[in-house]
């Protein structure tokens, strides 16, 4: 996880946001172009990401709902005001998956990937705020401009059942020493289907390893029968539009 100690007027956030800050050093560890993420390095270490107004609320309710199963961080406070969403996390002890200490061992990496969603898999669905993910995902293809015909996949009908976290890429998995500490940026997730995180994980393998070869290490500690490549084709060609 990328940290760069910056200078940051802390009087531009709102005021009960700005207590948290305690004079520490503030670190950009932003991701995205879409909202920008601080580190803040104080007693406690938090988080703060801030993003365009309405764009924040489902990773917030997400991490509510993954932190009462003990695989998120604890939502210290959600702020939205006219023009954005603040949303305040404890940091969560360990190292994302792309960094130096996981990363330098793919093959042990790959096998924790897999073992990692599958518990997210087993999740209870009881409480989880966003069912119905398959749909609002094709309806995005949709919106994006794909002709609806080329989503109907003969041999394939999504099956929401089971708790996906909708971005499943080895820089939103926080571990130490392998061991999971908890799901970050989980704002696509909700009651989806498998095989769309199955696509991701294979993705981000793909990606962030430059290589194909640990693919079948993570799907067999997944769960390798449980997997659709049917499923993960049709995600692919959602994904491939909205991209």
């Amino acid at each position: 996880m990328r940290k760069t100690l910056i200078t940051y007027d802390t009087s531009q956030l709102p005021i009960s946001l700005q207590s948290y800050m305690n004079d520490a050093p503030i670190y950009d560890s932003s991701s995205s172009e879409n909202a920008r993420t601080l580190f803040i390095d104080g007693a406690p270490s938090l988080f703060l990401k801030i993003s365009a107004k309405g764009t924040l609320e489902r990773e917030y309710r997400m991490t509510e709902f993954l932190h009462a199963h003990q695989m998120a961080p604890r939502v210290i406070k959600y702020i939205s005001d006219d023009t954005h969403d603040y949303l305040l996390t404890a940091a969560v002890q360990g190292a994302d998956g792309v960094d130096r200490h996981h990363i330098n061992d793919p093959e042990q990496l790959a096998a924790a990937f897999g073992r990692h969603l599958r518990r997210l898999h087993e999740l209870p669905l009881t409480g989880c705020p966003y069912p119905g993910r398959s749909a609002e995902i094709r309806q995005e293809a949709i919106d994006s401009g794909i002709p609806a015909s080329l989503l109907e996949e003969p041999n394939y009908v999504p099956i929401d059942n089971v708790i996906i976290h909708g971005d499943y890429c080895l820089p939103n998995v926080i571990m130490e020493n392998y061991h999971l500490r908890g799901f970050i940026d989980s704002g696509y997730g909700g009651i989806g289907d498998r095989n769309y995180d199955i696509y991701w994980g294979l993705w981000t393998l793909k990606y962030n390893l430059d290589t194909e070869q640990y693919h079948d290490i993570f799907m067999e500690a997944y769960g390798k029968d449980d997997v659709n490549m049917d499923g993960v084709h049709y995600f692919s060609q959602l994904v491939d539009w909205t991209e």
